[in-house]
C-alpha cells in the first residue's frame, strides 16, 4: 500500500480570525505542503468541492477519484469531519485550528499544530504509521534501518544462532510466543511514541537483515538517557557494516532527538565495542552498575 490521496475540506483549514481582512487565510506551510505534493503522485480531494459530509458521499467521491480508503489520508480539524471516516480503513492526521475550539479529535493518532515542519514524508509516515507499515528511518551507502515487524523474528532467530552473539548481551525468548508479544508490544509503545528503538539493519544489495541497530533509552543516574546499541550477525562482521550503521544512527540522534549526549555501555571484556566506540568519538566516563553487570560508560556529545 502507498498514500495516493490527501481528503481535506479546505474551509476548516481556515485560520482568519473575524478581524482579518481576508476572509480566508491558510498558513503558509499548508499552502506550501498542497503546492508540491503532486509531484508524489497523491490527489489532492476538497470535501468542500463535493458537499461530502456523510460516509456515503466520500465514498462515492473516492470512487470518482479511482481510490480506495486505504490508499488515503484524512486532515481533519473538525469532530464532525473526523465522523464521516465511518468505519472506513482510512488513516487521518489533525490539525488544531485555533479558530476552531472544543475539538476533541478523538482516536487520531498524530495531531499537528502547523505545517511549517509538515512535508510529504510526514504524512507519508502517518499514513504508514496508521497501517502498520514500518517506516524506513536510515539510509546507508550499503544498508537501510527500518523498523521491526514480526514477520521479522524468523531471520532475527536465525542471527542469534551466532555462538558469541549473546556474550555480551541479551538472547531472544525460547518461546516464540513471548518473544512476539514482546515485539508487538514494543512496536506500538516504544516506535509508536518515540518513533525511534531498536531497528532491524537491512543489505540493500541481498535485502537479507543482517542485524539490528538503534537506539534505546536507559535511566542513568536517575536521568533518562539515550543508549546506542548494535548487533551484526557472525556472517556479516568485520566487513565495515558497525560503523556504517553507528554512524548513521548518531547522524539521526543529532537531528532526530534533543539528548545532548548518547552513551555507550559496555563490559569490560568486549574489546571490540570498545575500540568501535572509540573510534565513533566516545569517551570513557565511569563504571556503571546497570543491568546487573560492570558495564563501562562512553559517552559522546550530540551537539557543539
Amino acid at each position: 500500500m502507498e498514500l495516493r490521496g490527501l481528503i481535506l475540506s479546505l474551509q476548516e483549514m481556515n485560520v482568519a480570525k473575524p478581524d482579518d481582512l481576508e476572509r480566508f487565510v491558510m498558513e503558509d506551510g499548508l499552502t506550501e505542503l498542497l503546492d508540491g505534493i503532486y509531484r508524489y503522485g497523491v490527489q489532492i480531494i476538497n470535501l468542500d468541492m463535493f458537499h461530502a459530509d456523510t460516509t456515503e458521499k466520500l465514498g462515492l467521491v473516492l470512487g470518482l477519484h479511482h481510490l480506495q480508503p486505504e490508499e488515503c489520508l484524512l486532515l481533519v480539524a473538525t469532530d464532525k469531519t473526523l465522523s464521516i471516516k465511518g468505519g472506513m480503513k482510512l488513516a487521518a492526521v489533525g490539525f488544531v485550528n485555533p479558530t476552531l475550539p472544543r475539538q476533541r479529535l478523538a482516536g487520531v493518532k498524530m495531531v499537528v499544530e502547523g505545517f511549517e515542519e509538515v512535508d510529504f514524508y510526514f504524512l507519508e509516515r502517518a499514513y504508514q504509521r496508521e497501517h502498520g507499515i514500518p517506516w524506513t528511518v536510515i539510509e546507508t551507502e550499503r544498508c537501510f534501518l527500518r523498523e521491526m515487524v514480526v514477520g521479522d523474528l524468523d531471520e532475527l532467530y536465525q542471527l542469534y544462532q551466532g555462538k558469541n552473539i549473546t556474550r555480551y548481551m541479551e538472547g531472544l525468548y525460547e518461546e516464540r510466543e513471548k518473544e512476539e508479544e514482546y515485539t508487538k508490544a514494543y512496536i506500538r509503545d516504544m516506535y509508536g511514541f518515540y518513533g525511534y528503538g531498536m531497528w532491524i539493519a537491512v543489505d540493500k544489495h541481498s535485502g537479507r537483515a543482517i542485524g539490528r541497530a538503534g537506539l534505546n533509552h536507559r535511566e542513568i543516574h536517575g536521568k533518562p538517557s539515550l543508549e546506542l546499541g548494535y548487533l551484526v550477525g557472525e556472517e556479516f562482521q568485520n566487513q565495515g557494516f558497525a560503523t556504517e550503521l553507528c554512524e548513521g544512527i548518531l547522524q539521526f540522534a543529532r537531528e532526530g532527538t534533543e539528548f545532548e549526549e548518547i552513551n555507550c555501555l559496555i563490559e569490560k571484556e568486549n574489546v571490540i565495542s570498545i575500540h568501535l566506540a572509540e573510534k565513533l568519538g566516545f569517551q570513557w566516563q565511569e563504571e556503571w552498575g546497570g543491568q546487573g553487570k560492570n558495564m563501562q560508560r562512553y559517552t559522546k556529545k550530540l551537539h557543539f
